[in-house]
This record gives C-alpha cells, sequence and structure tokens, in this order.
C-alpha cells in the first residue's frame, strides 16, 4: 500500500505499510478472557455452595423487591396526602376570595342604596344646546353646498 507521509518521507522513507488499527480487537479479547479467569477464580474461593449462595441471593432480593414495594406505596400515601393538601388549600383561598367578593358586593349596594349621594348635575346637556344648533346648521349648509356641486367636482 503507498501512501503519503510528510514525516516518513523527510527520512527518506517513500515507501511503508500502514498496520491495521487493532486495539479493539485486543480489547475484546482481554475483556472476555479477563471475565473467564475472574470467574473461574470466584468459583474456586467461593466461601460457600452454589445451592447456598442462590438461597441467600434469592433472600436478598426478595427483601429488596418487598423494600421497593413499601417505598411505593409510601410515596403513594404522601402524593395522596399532598394531594388532598392541595384541595383543601384551594378550597381555603377559594372561600376568602369568596367571601371579599361578597363585601365588595355588598358595599356596592350599600352606596346605590344611599340616599344621602349627591345626584350627577345635568350641566353638560344645558351648556352643549347652543353648540348642537350650531352644528345641525352647519351640518345643513355643507350639505346645500354638496348637492349644487357640478358632477365635474362629485
Amino acid at each position: 500500500m503507498e501512501t503519503y507521509n510528510r514525516d516518513l518521507h523527510t527520512h527518506t522513507v517513500k515507501e511503508y505499510e500502514v498496520k491495521k488499527d487493532t486495539t479493539a480487537r485486543d480489547f475484546s479479547l482481554g475483556l472476555v478472557a479477563g471475565l473467564a479467569v475472574g470467574s473461574f477464580i470466584g468459583l474456586l474461593v467461593a466461601p460457600k455452595s452454589g445451592k447456598v449462595l442462590q438461597e441467600e441471593l434469592g433472600e436478598k432480593v426478595e427483601v429488596l423487591k418487598s423494600k421497593s414495594i413499601q417505598s411505593y406505596t409510601d410515596q403513594i400515601k404522601n402524593a395522596e396526602s399532598f394531594k388532598e393538601k392541595a384541595v383543601t388549600f384551594n378550597a381555603d383561598l377559594s372561600k376568602e376570595n369568596q367571601s371579599d367578593l361578597e363585601l365588595q358586593k355588598r358595599a356596592i349596594k350599600a352606596e346605590v342604596n344611599d340616599d344621602t349621594l349627591k345626584q350627577p348635575d345635568a350641566v353638560v346637556d344645558k351648556a352643549l344646546t347652543p353648540n348642537k344648533d350650531e352644528a345641525l346648521l352647519e351640518n345643513k349648509k355643507t350639505k346645500h353646498i354638496a348637492d349644487n356641486l357640478s358632477p365635474k367636482n362629485k
């Protein structure tokens, strides 16, 4: 295989073969060999027989399983109690808001039914009457001018 490498070329090596990357293969073989040797040594050094070890592991698995189930049920109970607390808090908050609304409604009704409040003066209507007449007169003049325009200007 012919390739160019600047470092090798500067050292007057023009042609060389590239080695294949075998690190993945070497790692895999080492891993399998290590697992095999470790398992064999573990079986030789084990303080108990296989049956006893299996029984103990089975018991530990059952204990862990029961603990996880207990933890799960405790979490469910905690979530339900939190939900109940949230519902009661929401109900209390809505009662407070309703009581505030009721107080505001009563205050408005009291103001409406209070005879001591002054009625608004109708000064605005009296002041606009002359201006209204002038506006109507101006409107008639504008319509008259618009009616008398020639067809070109319309």
